[in-house]
């Protein structure tokens, strides 16, 4: 894998793979052998070594498997088994994201994305945070797109109800500014802003513990907001009748 990463760069003789992967003569040529007869390089004329184009294709593959050995340790507690196969597939642009297990910086990081955002928030949680509520009215004030989905059995303390009535959410809901949808269950939790992404992915016992990852990439930003409308079409304006109430 490290000889295909330096040859992508740039094509190289065998002396000097060598030298960039800190190979021995012989242990490189025997992975060059074993790379051609896998047909993922060629050699040329001048004895330089180059991906075939069958290896350009595959390791644009790379960065999936690359995020989750990166973060093992995580996904041996962590699965996102329940995305659809088409995001589960592309895992790999969370690549660059920044990992935080620490709850405090994660509420810290999802309160900031909402104060900072300039054009949307958009959520899907299992709970509303009471912190949060004064920056979602401070996000209606300048004008700001709020789209949520929760679960339909979501538990809302009545502490939390009693502030959610404040009138400025009630024109927000009319100006069709602050929007809400309901799923049976949510796979992810997803903070999302035209600027910035956090997601958290589930313990494999189902549970939440905000453990995740945060990004600044355009790339993955286009893939969570993709991910969120996905998920907000499948979803609808019913509460259960006890969250309603």
């Amino acid at each position: 894998m490290r000889i295909l990463l330096e040859l992508r760069k740039t094509p190289m003789k065998l002396s000097h793979v060598s030298e960039k992967c800190n190979f021995t003569v012989p242990e490189t040529a025997r992975n060059i052998a074993r790379l051609g007869e896998a047909s993922l390089i060629v050699k040329d004329a001048e004895g330089c070594f180059h991906l075939t184009p069958y290896a350009d294709e595959a390791l644009k593959l790379l960065p999936s498997f690359e995020f989750l050995s990166k973060h093992k340790k995580y996904f041996k507690t962590h699965t996102f088994s329940k995305l659809p196969i088409e995001y589960a597939s592309s895992i790999g642009v969370l690549n660059s994201s920044e990992f935080t297990n620490q709850i405090s910086v994660v509420f810290f990081n999802g309160e900031k994305l909402i104060r900072e955002a300039q054009e949307f928030v958009w959520i899907i949680v299992s709970e509303i945070l009471t912190s949060t509520l004064p920056l979602f009215s401070e996000a209606y004030k300048r004008g700001l797109d709020f789209k949520k989905i929760m679960p339909r059995n979501a538990n809302v303390p009545a502490d939390i109800l009693a502030l959610a009535r404040d009138p400025i959410f009630e024109q927000a809901a009319r100006a069709k500014k602050l929007e809400s949808r309901y799923l049976d269950e949510v796979d992810v939790t997803l903070v999302l802003s035209e600027r910035e992404a956090s997601i958290c992915f589930k313990t494999c016992e189902g549970s939440n513990d905000y453990a995740g990852f945060r990004t600044t990439d355009e790339t993955a930003i286009k893939w969570a907001k993709s991910l969120f409308l996905h998920y907000w079409e499948r979803a609808d304006h019913r509460e259960t009748t006890e969250n309603h109430a």
